[in-house]
């Protein structure tokens, strides 16, 4: 017996923040516990899990997902 929640496969996100930056710990934006990781778009602090967990639960089609991570993924390997 399958104890799936719903019909539709579950998403993966991975976001390539190899260039993203390391601060003093401070709430993450997504859970509020402490984080060193800056999100290298925003350089806010947020753990990658968060921010990777957020975008798979609030895509709401393959096509706004592939769009939530160009936007939160630094072009060129470069921050904005």
């Amino acid at each position: 017996m399958s104890h799936a929640t719903s019909g539709m496969p579950a998403r993966t996100v991975v976001l390539d923040w190899r260039h993203g930056s390391i601060g003093p710990l401070e709430p993450c934006v997504l859970c509020g516990t402490p984080a060193l990781n800056r999100s290298p778009v925003r350089g806010v602090p947020c753990h990658k899990g968060c921010a990777e967990t957020w975008i798979a639960g609030h895509a709401r089609d393959a096509s706004e997902l592939a769009r939530l991570v160009r936007d939160f993924t630094p072009r060129g390997g470069e921050p904005r």
